[in-house]
Protein backbone atom coordinates (compact mmCIF):
# COMPACT_ATOMS: atom_id res chain seq x y z
CA UNK A 1 0.00 0.00 0.00
CA UNK A 2 1.24 3.34 -0.95
CA UNK A 3 1.96 6.18 1.48
CA UNK A 4 -1.01 8.70 0.14
CA UNK A 5 -3.31 5.16 -0.20
CA UNK A 6 -2.72 4.58 3.70
CA UNK A 7 -3.33 8.44 4.69
CA UNK A 8 -6.64 8.43 2.69
CA UNK A 9 -7.52 5.29 4.78
CA UNK A 10 -6.01 6.78 8.08
CA UNK A 11 -8.05 9.93 7.69
CA UNK A 12 -11.06 8.22 6.59
CA UNK A 13 -10.94 6.24 9.84
CA UNK A 14 -10.67 9.44 11.84
CA UNK A 15 -13.55 11.20 10.00
CA UNK A 16 -15.69 7.70 10.76
CA UNK A 17 -14.54 7.64 14.19
CA UNK A 18 -16.46 11.49 14.48
CA UNK A 19 -12.98 12.93 15.39
CA UNK A 20 -12.14 16.30 13.69
CA UNK A 21 -8.97 16.62 12.08
CA UNK A 22 -6.90 19.50 11.62
CA UNK A 23 -3.69 20.06 9.62
CA UNK A 24 -2.05 23.57 11.26
CA UNK A 25 0.94 25.41 10.88
CA UNK A 26 2.18 23.93 14.17
CA UNK A 27 5.57 25.08 14.51
CA UNK A 28 7.13 28.24 15.43
CA UNK A 29 10.56 29.93 16.73
CA UNK A 30 9.38 29.33 20.11
CA UNK A 31 7.11 26.67 20.13
CA UNK A 32 6.80 23.59 18.21
CA UNK A 33 4.19 20.59 18.69
CA UNK A 34 4.18 17.69 17.44
CA UNK A 35 0.70 16.97 16.90
CA UNK A 36 -1.52 14.37 18.37
CA UNK A 37 -5.06 13.93 19.49
CA UNK A 38 -6.79 16.17 21.99
CA UNK A 39 -9.88 16.87 23.46
CA UNK A 40 -11.32 20.27 23.34
CA UNK A 41 -14.69 21.64 24.53
CA UNK A 42 -15.69 17.60 24.70
CA UNK A 43 -14.57 17.06 21.00
CA UNK A 44 -11.80 14.64 19.53
CA UNK A 45 -9.05 16.45 17.80
CA UNK A 46 -6.34 15.56 15.67
CA UNK A 47 -3.61 17.87 15.24
CA UNK A 48 -1.27 17.16 12.57
CA UNK A 49 1.82 19.89 11.14
CA UNK A 50 0.41 20.52 7.42
CA UNK A 51 4.38 21.03 6.75
CA UNK A 52 5.05 17.25 7.89
CA UNK A 53 5.65 14.51 5.56
CA UNK A 54 3.51 11.94 4.88
CA UNK A 55 5.52 9.19 6.47
CA UNK A 56 5.22 11.51 9.93
CA UNK A 57 1.63 12.18 9.39
CA UNK A 58 0.92 8.63 8.90
CA UNK A 59 2.67 7.89 12.17
CA UNK A 60 0.41 10.49 13.91
CA UNK A 61 -2.80 9.32 12.66
CA UNK A 62 -1.63 6.15 13.57
CA UNK A 63 -0.91 6.63 17.11
CA UNK A 64 -4.05 8.94 17.91
CA UNK A 65 -6.47 6.36 17.09
CA UNK A 66 -4.74 3.55 19.06
CA UNK A 67 -6.96 5.04 21.76
CA UNK A 68 -9.63 3.90 20.16
CA UNK A 69 -11.22 0.43 20.44
CA UNK A 70 -11.07 -0.85 16.62
CA UNK A 71 -12.05 -4.18 16.96
CA UNK A 72 -15.39 -3.48 15.40
CA UNK A 73 -14.47 -1.39 12.96
CA UNK A 74 -13.83 -2.89 9.55
CA UNK A 75 -10.49 -1.59 8.46
CA UNK A 76 -8.29 -2.84 5.66
CA UNK A 77 -5.82 -5.24 7.12
CA UNK A 78 -2.98 -3.60 6.28
CA UNK A 79 -3.75 -0.24 7.90
CA UNK A 80 -4.53 -1.75 10.89
CA UNK A 81 -1.20 -3.31 11.16
CA UNK A 82 0.11 0.72 10.73
CA UNK A 83 -1.67 1.30 14.05
CA UNK A 84 -1.25 -1.58 15.86
CA UNK A 85 2.52 -1.20 15.48
CA UNK A 86 2.48 2.70 16.23
CA UNK A 87 3.91 3.63 19.51
CA UNK A 88 2.17 5.15 22.01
Amino acid sequence: MTDNSLLEHLEELVSRLGVTLREENLGSNVYNSGGGYCTLQGKGIIFVNKRDSRQRKIRILARSLRRFNLEGVFIPPAVRRVIESSEN
